[in-house]
C-alpha cells in the first residue's frame, strides 16, 4: 500500500506552467512596454507646457499624444478584444457627442454667418485637439482600465518636476529654491523661477488628481494605502507649486462635497437636479456679467479682476442675451480679442479668463444649452446607469471644481484639464462596472492535500 507522500507526489499541481509566448496579451514584456510608452509619450507631451518650448512650438506639442492612440489601435488590432470595445463605447460616445454637437452647431453658425476661412480653420483645429485629448483618454483605459489614472498622474508628474529642473539653470539652485518658498509662503507672490513654475493647464490637472486621490481612489489594501498617499504628496506639491489661486478653495470646497455625499442613498435624483441648478445659474451668471453685477460683487469682496471686467464689457456689442441669439462660431471670442489688440483697445492679447461668457457668445443660446445640458444634466444620468452612484459623484465633484474656474478663467477647452476629466472618471468607472470575478477552481496544494486527506483518515 502506498504512503500518503507517494500519494500526494505522484502529481505536482505546483509545476512550473510553459512560458508564454511572446505575442500574448499578457505577456509582462508587453504589458510593461505598453506602460513606458504610455508615460513617456503623455511625458513628451505634457513638456510643451514648458514656457520656452510653449512660445516655440505652441501647442505643436500636445499632438504626441495622438502616438497613444496609434499605439492602442495598433494593440486592438493584434489582440482584439470585442467586449472592451462593447464596454468603452458608451463613454466614448458621451464624451464625443459634446464636442460633435458643438461643431455641428458652430457649422450651421459659419453657414448662415457667412464666416471667413480662417475661423473655421481655428475652430476645427479647437476640436481636432479636443478630440485627440478624449480619444487619448479613452485609449488609455481600453490599454490599463483602472490603472489608467495612476499612469497619466505619473506622467503629468514627470512633466512637471521636468520643467522645474530645466528652469533652474536660468535662476541658479540657491535663487530658485528661494523663489519657491517665498511664493508658498506668501500664498502665490510669485517671482522669477516660480513666476515660471505657473503652468495653467496642468497646475488644474494636479486639482483633478488631488481630489480623486483625497476622497475617491481605493484604498482597502495595504497597497493601494500607501500608493494613495504617495499621490497625494505628490500632487499637493506640484499644485502648489502652480499656485492657481482660484483652484485651491474649489479643491478643498468639492472635497468636502464628496465626502459628505458619498455613498448617499439620495445621491442620483440630488446630482440630476445640482445639474440643473447649474444650467441656471450659468444664465443668471452671464446676464449679471452683462449688467456688470457681477463685477461690482468681485470689486466690493476684494477680488482683483485684473482687466476681466474690461474686456467682458467689451464684448457686449458681440452679443444678445436672448433665447434667439445663434452665436458666432467655435474660437470667435479669440478673433475678435486679436482685433481690439491690434486696433489699440488693449494693449495685450489676454486670454478671455471668462468661459461661461465665452461659450455663449460663440455658441448661442441653444449651443449654450447644448454644452451646459450634455455636461451637467445627461453626465450623471450616463454615469449613474453605466458605473454607479459614486462615479457621478466623481464626475459631478469633478466638473464642479473645474466649474470655479470657468467663471474667470479659459479652462474648459484646455487640453489636459479636459483629458483628466475624462481620464480620470472613466477610470474610476472601470473598477465599479466591472462584475464580480467569477471564482476559478485551483488544485489545493500539497500541504493543503495532505491535511485534507489526513482529516478523512481519522474521521473514517
Amino acid at each position: 500500500m502506498r504512503t500518503l507522500s507517494e500519494i500526494i507526489v505522484k502529481k505536482d499541481y505546483t509545476a512550473k506552467q510553459k512560458p508564454r509566448p511572446f505575442l500574448d496579451q499578457n505577456n509582462p514584456v508587453i504589458q510593461k512596454g505598453l506602460r513606458l510608452c504610455f508615460i513617456f509619450l503623455l511625458t513628451a507631451a505634457g513638456l510643451g507646457e514648458w514656457k520656452t518650448l510653449n512660445t516655440m512650438l505652441g501647442g505643436l506639442p500636445k499632438a504626441i499624444t495622438a502616438g497613444i492612440i496609434c499605439m492602442t489601435i495598433a494593440y486592438a488590432i493584434i489582440f482584439p478584444d470585442l467586449k472592451r470595445f462593447k464596454q468603452l463605447k458608451g463613454p466614448t460616445l458621451f464624451y464625443m457627442s459634446l464636442i460633435t454637437a458643438l461643431l455641428l452647431w458652430s457649422m450651421v453658425i459659419w453657414i448662415l454667418n457667412f464666416m471667413n476661412l480662417s475661423s473655421m480653420i481655428r475652430g476645427c483645429s479647437k476640436v481636432i485637439f479636443q478630440s485627440i485629448a478624449i480619444l487619448t483618454a479613452v485609449s488609455g483605459v481600453y490599454l490599463f482600465g483602472a490603472e489608467a489614472v495612476d499612469l497619466f498622474a505619473v506622467s503629468m508628474c514627470l512633466a512637471n518636476g521636468a520643467i522645474m529642473v530645466l528652469e533652474i539653470p536660468s535662476f541658479g539652485i540657491a535663487a530658485s529654491i528661494q523663489s519657491l518658498i517665498t511664493c508658498l509662503v506668501t500664498f502665490g507672490e510669485a517671482e522669477g523661477y516660480a513666476r515660471n513654475l505657473e503652468i495653467h493647464d496642468i497646475t488644474f490637472v494636479f486639482g483633478q488628481l488631488l481630489l480623486y486621490y483625497v476622497a475617491f481612489a481605493p484604498k482597502e489594501t495595504p497597497g493601494e494605502r500607501k500608493k494613495r498617499w504617495r499621490m497625494i504628496l505628490l500632487c499637493t506639491f506640484f499644485f502648489l507649486i502652480g499656485m492657481k489661486r482660484i483652484a485651491i478653495p474649489a479643491v478643498v470646497l468639492f472635497v468636502v462635497y464628496s465626502f459628505f455625499l458619498k455613498n448617499k442613498k439620495f445621491l442620483k435624483p440630488f446630482l440630476i437636479l445640482q445639474g440643473l441648478l447649474w444650467v441656471a445659474f450659468f444664465f443668471l451668471y452671464i446676464y449679471g456679467v452683462r449688467t456688470g453685477e457681477v463685477s461690482k460683487i468681485m470689486n466690493m469682496v476684494g477680488i482683483d479682476m485684473m482687466g476681466r471686467d474690461y474686456l467682458w464689457q467689451l464684448v457686449g456689442e458681440h452679443y444678445d442675451f436672448s433665447i434667439g441669439y445663434m452665436g458666432h462660431g467655435f474660437e470667435y471670442v479669440d478673433s475678435i480679442v486679436a482685433n481690439w489688440y491690434s486696433s489699440g483697445l488693449i494693449n495685450h492679447p489676454y486670454p478671455f479668463h471668462n468661459d461661461i461668457l465665452k461659450v455663449f457668445v460663440e455658441m448661442g443660446f441653444l449651443g449654450f444649452v447644448l454644452w451646459s445640458g450634455i455636461q451637467y444634466v445627461i453626465g450623471p444620468i450616463f454615469w449613474t446607469k453605466y458605473a454607479d452612484n459614486n462615479t457621478a459623484l466623481l464626475y459631478m465633484a469633478d466638473l464642479g471644481y473645474m466649474t470655479i474656474t470657468y467663471l474667470t478663467d479659459n479652462t474648459a477647452f484646455y487640453f489636459w484639464s479636459t483629458m483628466a476629466l475624462r481620464i480620470i472618471v472613466l477610470s474610476y468607472a472601470e473598477k465599479r462596472h466591472q462584475p464580480p470575478k467569477k471564482e476559478i477552481w485551483k488544485p489545493k496544494s500539497r500541504a493543503e492535500m495532505q491535511e485534507q486527506i489526513r482529516s478523512m483518515m481519522q474521521e473514517g
